[in-house]
């Protein structure tokens, strides 16, 4: 069956025979301009210019798979309808009529449709395999699928940044707790995610910042208040955090995240949540003035100086409270840090230029993707291995906006590669 957004695209970009056009009631008719696709409410196109028999017309395109769509949507009750200078359809199965007096020009695009075009189209949209396409991707030009990733990649910040500028507004326009709560989110690597976010929202960061001076009480904050300090353990470090923790509990009110809430299981030594914890405590610790440090920074190794830094000693010898292990230094990751800067850091400095209106920093944040490496996950290796491009972070995140956008919603016609498969001879 074929879809309304299909006709939009054919229209727009005049998929269809030309020569000799005339409308259902063969009326001579030459297309000067299309028009404009209108997103809002009303007719679909907006300033479209066409000729019928001698006369030129200056109007809106209303598109519809048939003619009596225009009553089934209920057009001859609004007004602005009535500026419709061409009804473009399907099938015509029904005179309308503006105004129920004025016969509205009407043109069928059945029988100037290619059925090649047809075909194909409903081959990408009810074939059985995920990737129908994957065959006529090595036939897109290197350059417009570089415009194609530019714009996924700009769409998919854009995506982030409208969950950044919500994240601020949750905390009254605070930058410093949005960017704590940011950082939480991403330190939960997915696994803890939901987790580290309710930290963040648990421990008020004006608090961590009046104890920014004191290593214990900063990393009793983030532990007590992750639901961490609860039990009783013989373990001399433990007993210090626990303590001061219950004084600063006390004396702020605080109300911590249940243990419960932390997933242990299926994770890598080095993402367990007391090591991501004690991780995130000793940025805090080490970086009093973060948002002023991240806002403000030249390049990639100033951040890896920020982020980059080695817990307690503590922790050379413990996955968790209580328990020794084999002594490795708990320093975060490459992988992990580029996964932060990507995911969290990132959008914070873009949404923060948008903001202060500073363009530079705009631009600096997505340039950021391109010295980062590509992202290696399930996803992007199964794109790169169909011969999408794979060189760095903004692709990554292309391929990332492709697959959750485009390809999971059968979204086949706003692609570019979709579009080449439809048009393709």
């Amino acid at each position: 069956m074929i879809s309304e957004k299909l006709l939009h695209y054919i229209w727009k970009n005049q998929w269809f025979a030309k020569e000799q056009l005339k409308t259902v009631h063969n009326q001579p008719l030459a297309i000067l301009n299309q028009g404009f696709p209108h997103q809002d409410a009303g007719p679909d196109f907006k300033q479209a210019i066409i000729k019928i028999d001698d006369v030129t017309w200056a109007g809106n395109v209303e598109i519809h798979i048939r003619s009596s769509d225009w009553y089934k949507h209920q057009h001859q009750y609004d007004m602005k309808y009535n500026s419709v200078v061409l009804h473009v359809v399907y099938e015509h199965d029904q005179d309308v009529f503006i105004a129920q007096e004025t016969l509205l020009p009407t043109l069928e695009l059945q029988p100037l449709l290619s059925s090649q075009l047809l075909l194909r189209y409903s081959q990408l949209m009810y074939a059985a395999r995920p990737m129908p396409c994957e065959a006529y991707i090595e036939r897109i030009h290197p350059l417009t699928m570089q415009s194609f990733f530019t714009r996924l990649a700009f769409d998919r910040l854009m995506r982030r940044q409208a969950q950044v500028f919500e994240i601020l507004h949750t905390f009254s326009e605070d930058w410093e707790q949005a960017l704590f709560y940011i950082l939480c989110q991403s330190f939960g690597f997915k696994t803890n995610a939901p987790a580290f976010e309710m930290l963040g929202k648990a421990l008020p960061y004006k608090i961590l910042k009046k104890h920014a001076d004191s290593h214990l009480q900063i990393s009793a904050l983030v532990f007590g208040q992750a639901g961490m300090l609860e039990e009783e353990l013989e373990d001399a470090y433990y007993q210090s955090l626990q303590n001061e923790y219950l004084y600063l509990r006390a004396k702020y009110k605080l109300v911590p995240v249940d243990a419960k809430c932390w997933n242990l299981l299926r994770l890598r030594p080095h993402n367990f949540p007391c090591i991501r914890l004690a991780q995130l405590g000793e940025i805090i610790f080490t970086h009093h003035n973060l948002f002023t440090k991240i806002t403000t920074s030249k390049n990639l190794t100033y951040f890896q100086s920020i982020f980059i830094n080695k817990p307690n000693d503590y922790w050379d010898t413990h996955y968790y409270f209580g328990k020794t292990s084999r002594k490795s230094e708990k320093i975060m990751g490459e992988k992990s840090f580029h996964l932060l800067l990507i995911n969290a850091l990132i959008p914070f400095l873009y949404v923060y230029g948008t903001f202060i209106g500073n363009e530079k920093l705009q631009e600096y944040s997505m340039r950021l993707l391109e010295f980062l490496p590509f992202e290696e996950n399930c996803i992007t290796k199964k794109y790169k291995c169909l011969g999408f491009c794979a060189k760095n972070a903004g692709d990554s995140q292309a391929l990332l906006e492709l697959h959750n956008e485009y390809c999971e919603k059968k979204r086949c016609i706003d692609c570019v590669v979709g579009q080449r498969v439809v048009t393709m001879e």
